[in-house]
């Protein structure tokens, strides 16, 4: 171990390892040797220093030119090897982003899970998965870029985005490169909540198509511009003018709860909440650590607005190094501003409250189990988001499968997925397990989702080689088990005998309630997809019904449930249907109705 004595006295960054050679804790300075000396000359430590202290073997420094750079390097570090005793942001992949990748020629817009360090632009994170959905939906309507990898070819067939109105198609050249790049600037722009500039240039944008007699053209920013101001109306509007982060924290348990409110041009347009585990740390030391791992790749405002200040006068001056124009950190004492950090104080102690009360829940129920089930399956962390998957078919036909996830030990049904089997026929159960594995890990690579911890395979020893075969071919490390239901046997990987658990194990109840789960997802979708096959080739096959009218029934009722569920008479009033081919429906459908009602339950 290096002694302070034989440090520079000059800025930059110290790591702290154990005997194992893990860091333990990242920190920076202005001077290496006076900081790293204090920590073995002070006798008045804290419980968390002591800990530290005590569980250094040995160190290292990086010089840096300034204690800007240092504080870089700091914040990209304890980002990558979250070490123990550092104040650590939670993993923040759970939540969405909105991101467009303004690098590509024609730049594509996506949600995902994970924030790289690439030239795309990234709009959150935000909360409500559902909401982000919502809006996502309403900003491909109004702005159509596209949201595939498809390859640019001109004339080539343009994809269903397209087909729905959701896409300009500029793979297949139905919009120029300038007029995209133009709807790709208002997206990014109504993100950023600029609705008055964005507003402003399609309306410049509309007069010059009208003026070269390019109708339609100024019609579609017509309907933009409709769309955006009705969003706008319903947006909430906070009386100000610049554009403001602010935020606050609350802290207890070891625990530390973040709220930022994000307003841009005077409106409240999201928030989001952060979790950090604080080992002890003062109020000042865990402001300075969000702004430095969170502030290293999401948007710097004019204004960041808090109730406490940072305890590192160099973040601002980083912030201002990395940001295009003015920042100021402020703790307002009056007005809307104050109103605002409020606001946010008050949100960061409900979510805060939250999280003890689910974390008391977790212990009760889950945690326990969890760190269990780590042992006994001999895995490199807890398994605290598990998928489930199973498949569901009856001689080869109407094959499904299904996902389930589990987190924390709690069933977490926003996330739950079904699939139907597109490459495989016949009975071959393996086969289908692979495929939806493939199809779960592509969707993995492809949208930048989060793996999960563990994934359970209902069935024996061939659906886990299956499910492992896919995995391994997608090139993502994620550890496999199958259990099979006949004796409850765990099939690990590389094990020569299954692995047996007492009936009384809280871990195998854990895992039995995650395949049973899957089970009844998929069976429940097995069902369902059963039925209203038998349904439509029932209508298929009473007489007097071809194509024509069966188009006229679905066109008038809008599914087959609705002429399912439709009377005599009300199949009567549909034009073309006679009152005897109304009663044949009715009869037919009522009698397969019945008639599936009775095998589902059998099934």
């Amino acid at each position: 171990m290096k002694k302070p004595e034989f440090i520079p006295d000059s800025p930059g960054i110290y790591l702290f390892k154990d005997k194992v050679d893990n860091i333990i804790y990242v920190g920076k300075s202005l001077s290496l040797k006076k900081r790293v000396s204090q920590y073995f000359m002070q006798t008045d430590q804290d419980t968390k220093t002591k800990a530290l202290v005590k569980n250094i073997a040995n160190l290292e420094y990086i010089v840096t030119p300034t204690e800007i750079d240092a504080l870089i390097l700091e914040s990209n570090l304890i980002k990558e090897h979250r070490p123990r005793y550092n104040v650590n942001l939670k993993d923040d992949k759970q939540y969405p982003f909105i991101k467009i990748t303004v690098n590509e020629e024609f730049p594509r817009i996506f949600l995902t899970r994970r924030r790289v360090q690439d030239s795309a632009r990234y709009f959150g994170p935000y909360i409500s998965a559902w909401d982000i959905r919502e809006s996502f939906k309403t900003i491909s309507k109004i702005f159509k870029i596209r949201q595939c990898k498809k390859k640019i070819r001109q004339g080539g067939r343009a994809c269903l985005n397209f087909q729905i109105g959701l896409c300009s198609a500029p793979c297949s050249g139905m919009i120029d490169k300038e007029e995209y790049h133009n709807a790709v600037k208002s997206t990014i722009q109504f993100l950023e909540g600029k609705n008055e500039i964005l507003i402003h240039r399609l309306k410049d944008m509309m007069q010059y198509y009208a003026s070269q007699q390019k109708f339609e053209a100024a019609a579609s920013i017509r309907d933009q511009l409709q769309a955006i101001e009705s969003l706008s109306r319903r947006q909430q509007v906070t009386g100000g003018f610049n554009d403001w982060d602010v935020i606050s924290i609350a802290m207890g348990s070891g625990i530390a709860c973040v709220q930022v409110l994000y307003i841009r041009d005077g409106s409240l347009i999201g928030h989001c909440e952060f979790t950090l585990d604080v080992m002890g740390a003062s109020e000042q030391e865990v402001m300075s650590t969000f702004m430095k791992q969170y502030y290293r790749d999401a948007p710097i405002p004019t204004e960041i607005l808090m109730d406490i200040m940072p305890d590192d006068p160099t973040i601002i001056q980083w912030l201002k190094s990395i940001s295009a124009g003015k920042v100021d950190i402020i703790i307002p004492g009056r007005g809307r501003k104050k109103e605002l950090v409020e606001m946010a104080s008050k949100n960061a102690y409900s979510v805060l409250k939250m999280t003890h009360l689910k974390q008391e829940r977790i212990e009760k129920t889950g945690s326990g189990v969890l760190m269990e089930l780590k042992d006994i399956l001999g895995l490199e962390k807890v398994p605290e988001y598990v998928e489930g998957f199973d498949i569901s078919n009856i001689g080869g036909t109407d094959a499904v499968g299904s996902m389930v996830v589990f987190t924390s030990g709690i069933p977490d049904k926003r996330r739950y997925r079904h699939f139907n089997i597109k490459s495989v026929t016949g009975i071959d159960d393996p086969a289908m397990m692979k495929e939806i594995i493939s199809r779960r890990m592509k969707w993995i690579t492809d949208k930048e989702d989060t793996a999960p911890d563990l994934i359970i395979v209902d069935g024996g020893v061939q659906q886990m080689n299956a499910a492992l075969s896919a995995i391994q071919h997608s090139g993502i490390i994620v550890p496999v088990i199958g259990l099979a239901k006949q004796f409850e046997h765990i099939y690990v990987p590389g094990a020569d005998i299954p692995l047996i658990l007492p009936e009384t194990s809280p871990a195998l109840n854990l895992l039995k309630q995650i395949r049973d789960e899957s089970h009844r997802f998929a069976i429940s979708h097995h069902r369902q997809r059963r039925s209203s096959r038998l349904r439509a080739s029932a209508l298929d096959s009473i007489p007097g019904i071809g194509k024509k009218r069966r188009q006229m029934l679905l066109t008038h009722f809008g599914s087959l449930k609705g002429i399912e569920t439709a009377t005599s008479d009300e199949l009567e009033q549909v034009h073309g249907i006679s009152k005897i081919i109304a009663s044949a429906i009715y009869n037919r459908l009522h009698y397969n109705r019945l008639h599936n009602d009775l095998s589902s339950k059998s099934l």
